[in-house]
């Protein structure tokens, strides 16, 4: 190479146990709820941070939720948001994104069409997808739908209904859902045993 090239090098921190996607294939496609609510908070405390900022994430989705080992005191791992090349200003001059582009099956209905209106809710109604998705429910597009496997709790069903909602205005904030019961039942999940679908490569790093 040429001296008189610059190089600009990203150094990126490495989730060396996959993301998301990864734990609920290796769980069989639907992830046990105290797991479930566990990963789902901290995906809230990221989401939460972010809209704080002013941002707007936009393509929330499993394959965007890294896995790492936790080294915190009881603490089964830790999850973090990735995936941010399409993220979104939604409070700067021009929140209506002719450009937008995101995953189908997580995009909020609002954000369909030649100029989808882009808030924090896009992230919301993806993460009601997404938590559907670890519990196993299948939503129809746009949210019109929603269908529930057996043995579901009527918490978990609150939980993704509420999320799932086509006005975005009545879409909770990611501070207010992690308040909802579905998710802070999961505050005790060192009691737990650890789920096949957290290896123990992934749950190496804690400490009991």
């Amino acid at each position: 190479m040429p001296d008189n090239v610059k190089v600009c090098s990203v150094y990126m921190e490495l989730a060396p146990h996959g993301s998301l996607l990864d734990m609920i294939a290796k769980a069989g496609g639907i992830l046990p709820e105290n797991v479930a609510g566990y990963c789902i908070l901290q995906v809230l405390e990221g989401l939460r941070d972010l809209h704080r900022d002013g941002y707007v994430h936009c393509d929330l989705k499993p394959e965007n939720v890294l896995i790492f080992p936790s080294y915190t005191h009881g603490e089964l791992c830790e999850l973090k948001l990735a995936g941010f090349s399409l993220a979104k200003e939604p409070n700067g001059p021009n929140p209506v994104e002719c450009l937008f582009q995101g995953e189908p099956d997580y995009l909020a209905p609002e954000a369909v069409g030649p100029c989808g209106m882009i808030s924090s809710a896009v992230d919301i109604f993806s993460l009601g997808v997404m938590v559907s998705e670890m519990l196993g429910a299948i939503v129809t597009e746009g949210g019109k739908m929603i269908y529930f496997t057996g043995g579901l709790s009527l918490l978990a069903k609150d939980f993704v209904r509420r999320r799932i909602v086509p006005n975005p205005v009545a879409r909770a904030t990611a501070e207010e859902l992690m308040n909802h019961p579905f998710v802070r039942q999961s505050l005790g999940v060192l009691k737990f045993p650890v789920p096949s679908c957290l290896s123990n490569e992934v749950v190496q790093g804690r400490f009991f």
